[in-house]
């Protein structure tokens, strides 16, 4: 399946190849999860928020939440304060 993916901040480096002003097309596995996407853009382990369809997932729910292609899936650069 291909799914259509929005980065903000500096995420959009971890997009494929092709991939315009943050947002890129991913191909996964039919019913994969949300780990399986950030380990294919090979996304560091606590870099990134997730949202699907504007739910923010937690960070336990990345294994067992799975993406549809008509899901909206974007991922968050965390906001630091200082």
């Amino acid at each position: 399946m291909i799914i259509s993916v929005k980065t903000t901040g500096l995420l959009g480096k971890f997009l494929p190849e092709g991939s315009e002003r943050n947002r890129g097309d991913v191909e996964l596995p039919d019913n994969s999860s949300v780990r399986t996407l950030l380990d294919q853009l090979a996304i560091p382990d606590g870099r990134c928020l997730v949202t699907i369809n504007g739910a923010l997932l937690q960070k336990q729910e990345f294994s067992t939440t799975i993406i549809s292609p008509s899901d909206a899936v974007v991922l968050m650069a965390p906001l630091a304060a200082g």
